[in-house]
C-alpha cells in the first residue's frame, strides 16, 4: 500500500512540476547595435551615437497563450533613455519617432493567431494575423542561458541570419517578440551577427494571475501592409519637415 501512495505521490509532484514548467513570465534584454547599422553617409557621427540600445521587455505564457510586452522603466531606465534621445527641442523629435511603451505582441499557442496592438501617434491600431514559424535548422549545439540547458537552431535566408537558443527544459513553443517554432522556449538571439541580441536575463516560472495575459481588443483593425504603408508616408513627412536624411530614416527601423 505504502508504495502504491508513494508513486501516486511521485506522479503529482512530477505533474506539478511540468505545469509550473509551462507557465511563467521572462525578461528579456533587446541589445541593439546602433553602430552596425549606420549607413556610410553618418560614419562621421559614431562618436555621438551610442554603441547600444537596450531595452527590456516581459513575456508572460502558458501553454495556450503568450503576451509579450515593454517592461515598465525604474527611475534610471527612464533617466537614461532621456539621456539617450537627449533634452530640449531634439529629445521631443527623437520621441516622436521612438518606440511607443504601450505596444504588445499577443499570440495564442493553440492556434497559432497572434495580435499585434500598436499605438502610433496618440493612435491605436491592431494588426490580426496567423503565425508563421521560420524554418528553423536544429544542430547539435548547446549552452547555458542561466540555470537553463539549451540547445542552437538557425535560419538564414536572402534577408538575415538568425541564431536562437532554446530550452525543452520550459516546454512552450514561444519566444521573444513574434519568434517560435521551436521545441521549447527561446532564451536567447542573436540576429546578423550581433547587430541585435535578445537575451532572456529574469525567469519565473510560476502560476499567472487570470488577468495577466489579456488579449488586447480596442483599436483600429489594421492590415500589417497598411499600417507600414501608413508609417512610411509619416516617416518621409517628417523627415521633409526636419530635413531628415535616408539615414535617420534606417536608425528609425531599428526598433518594431
Amino acid at each position: 500500500m505504502k508504495y502504491i501512495i508513494l508513486i501516486i505521490t511521485l506522479t503529482l509532484s512530477c505533474n506539478i512540476l511540468i505545469s509550473q514548467n509551462n507557465t511563467g513570465e521572462i525578461v528579456y534584454e533587446d541589445k541593439r547595435n546602433l553602430h552596425k547599422n549606420l549607413p556610410p553617409e553618418m560614419e562621421a557621427m559614431k562618436d555621438r551615437i551610442p554603441e547600444f540600445r537596450k531595452s527590456k521587455k516581459i513575456l508572460y505564457f502558458n501553454s495556450e497563450e503568450a503576451l509579450y510586452i515593454n517592461k515598465p522603466k525604474d527611475e534610471k531606465e527612464a533617466k537614461a533613455q532621456q539621456e539617450f534621445r537627449g533634452e530640449g527641442r531634439r529629445g521631443r523629435r527623437g520621441g516622436r519617432f521612438g518606440r511607443n511603451e504601450n505596444n504588445k505582441f499577443y499570440t495564442s499557442i493553440a492556434d497559432g493567431q497572434s495580435i499585434d496592438f500598436r499605438n502610433f501617434f496618440g493612435k491605436d491600431f491592431l494588426i490580426e494575423g496567423s503565425r508563421e514559424s521560420l524554418k528553423w535548422k536544429i544542430t547539435g549545439d548547446q549552452k547555458q542561458v542561466g540555470s537553463y540547458l539549451c540547445q542552437k537552431a538557425t535560419f538564414q535566408d536572402s534577408t538575415q541570419s538568425i541564431v536562437a537558443w532554446f530550452t525543452p527544459m520550459i516546454p512552450v513553443s514561444s519566444g521573444p517578440d513574434n519568434y517560435f517554432g521551436l521545441p521549447g522556449m527561446i532564451l536567447h538571439m542573436d540576429f546578423d551577427g550581433g547587430t541585435r541580441q535578445i537575451t532572456a536575463i529574469d525567469i519565473s516560472l510560476k502560476a499567472l494571475e487570470p488577468d495577466v495575459i489579456v488579449k488586447p481588443t480596442d483599436g483600429k483593425k489594421i492590415t500589417e501592409e497598411d499600417f507600414n504603408k501608413m508609417r512610411e508616408e509619416k516617416i518621409k513627412e517628417m523627415e521633409e519637415e526636419y530635413g531628415g536624411k535616408g539615414g535617420r530614416r534606417r536608425m528609425y527601423r531599428t526598433g518594431r
